[in-house]
């Protein structure tokens, strides 16, 4: 489930960032790293329907410029105080009784509270600052070691020009109660009795320091022989120029479910031409990387730098490398159909939680992913169009006994940032989670495909 300090930065950013021009901060470890002028990559997309998340790289501006000077300090240009205090209580009981048989009777109760109040400013980089620093500074010679990994890997750099900060100390505090109670008396040939109660609640709190940043703004560099920056984002343009070999996205795709389901089709029918045995290992290996965020990472890194160049991949040890062994050719380059597809699968993964993919772990080990997708994929198609709110009604054959808030299947669509309603069961979606499901769909799809015997 999402965690407080999550909750507490997404209501925030709805009261001061009606555009959506913010990317929220999704930890808290975060919050102190993503500062203004702080360089941030990201891995491109293989996808049109998801970006994959920014990544901290450990560098300033002043990092990959020379002559090397403090970065003037950003402006602060608006302050906001913020107040978030929620409380619930729902109670419900039932009995049942008949003069010669008997009485059954039982309640529950479930409430919920939560409380944070924030002091925040804006702070943003001055636009005329770009402009002197691109006459004045110029790109480090030679160039930064991590610049070339970063384009070696394909991967695409961009710094941060504006953030959301808190100015004071925030304690944020959820408390979240469940009870239950029961009672029966049976009177047929003697009287059986019977009583029970049950209470199970739990508490989040966490401090947030001052000076913390909830949310960032981001603009995208651009590296040649000289430096710029896109204050306008532009998709189409990449950090590095790419090389020939670089698989890009399709340019002419239908953008609603139509289209994601038929680049995931695509995608797992590549899957499709390898040997069962070898999808089954695939399947198996991909499993337990599920649960190790630096192997996936470390495998998503290697596979994207041997499709970019065309080359060697990186030699990987445990599961990441087993799988690196099942997409490689005798000359140990990769295949890249199917290395196309899995790197597909892995960007879909890492736009996922950590939650999520241990979720998904359990379920390849449960057998219910089919019910999962079939689920999923009814949300996105009955959402459209995904840039408006709405509700979608979920079917009780999807749901069985088990749709409830700590539900596994609950809990993989509550990450994505939908709204969920238990009676009667329903999603309310919400225009932002769209990359999250998208991913989440394109994650199952794929990884059932690998189970399924070819047609």
């Amino acid at each position: 489930m999402p965690s407080a300090f999550e909750r507490a930065v997404k209501s925030v950013m709805k009261e001061v960032d009606s555009k959506g021009d913010l990317i929220p901060v999704d930890c808290l470890w975060n919050s102190i790293s993503f500062r203004p002028y702080c360089l941030l990559s990201r891995r491109f997309s293989s996808s049109w329907f998801w970006k994959p998340p920014y990544k901290y790289v450990n560098l300033s501006i002043k990092d990959i410029l020379e002559p090397s000077a403090p970065e003037p300090e950003p402006e602060c240009f608006a302050q906001f105080q913020v107040s978030d205090v929620t409380d619930g209580n729902i109670q419900g009981s039932v009995a049942l009784s008949d003069m010669a048989e008997g009485r059954i009777s039982c309640g529950a109760a479930v409430s919920g509270s939560s409380s944070a109040s924030m002091s925040v400013c804006i702070l943003s980089v001055n636009p005329n600052i770009w402009a002197i620093m691109q006459r004045e500074r110029h790109l480090q010679q030679p160039e930064n070691k991590i610049l070339q990994q970063l384009q070696s890997r394909g991967d695409d750099l961009f710094v941060i020009i504006e953030v959301l900060q808190t100015e004071k100390e925030v304690q944020i505090t959820m408390n979240h109660s469940q009870e239950g109670s029961g009672q029966f008396t049976l009177s047929v040939a003697s009287c059986f009795q019977g009583e029970g109660k049950g209470h199970k609640s739990r508490k989040k709190m966490v401090t947030v320091p001052a000076g913390s940043i909830l949310a960032f703004q981001v603009a995208q560099l651009l590296i040649g022989s000289t430096w710029d920056i896109l204050l306008v984002s532009d998709e189409k343009q990449r950090t590095f120029e790419p090389s020939s070999d670089v698989t890009h996205v399709e340019e002419v795709i239908r953008e609603d479910f139509q289209g994601l389901y038929a680049e995931v089709k695509a995608g797992a029918s590549e899957l499709g031409r390898l040997k069962m045995e070898l999808r089954q290992q695939l399947l198996v290996d991909i499993g337990r990387i599920l649960q190790d965020q630096t192997s996936l990472e470390a495998l998503e890194a290697s596979l994207g730098q041997g499709l970019c160049s065309g080359g060697q991949v990186e030699r990987l040890d445990g599961p990441a490398g087993c799988i690196l062994q099942c997409l490689q050719l005798d000359s140990g380059q990769v295949d890249r159909r199917p290395a196309d597809t899995i790197f597909y699968l892995l960007g879909a993964l890492n736009v996922l939680s950590e939650t999520q993919r241990q979720l998904l772990a359990n379920a390849m080990e449960m057998t219910v992913l089919s019910k999962q997708l079939e689920l999923v994929e009814l949300i996105l198609e009955q959402s459209t169009p995904w840039e408006e709110q709405c509700s979608v009604s979920l079917p009780s054959r999807l749901l069985g006994d088990s749709w409830h808030e700590e539900a596994p299947t609950w809990v993989l669509l509550e990450e994505c940032g939908l709204r969920l309603q238990v009676e009667p069961p329903q999603v309310h979606w919400e225009p932002t989670s769209q990359g999250p499901t998208c991913a989440l769909y394109a994650s199952l799809a794929i990884l059932s495909s690998l189970g399924q015997e070819p047609h």
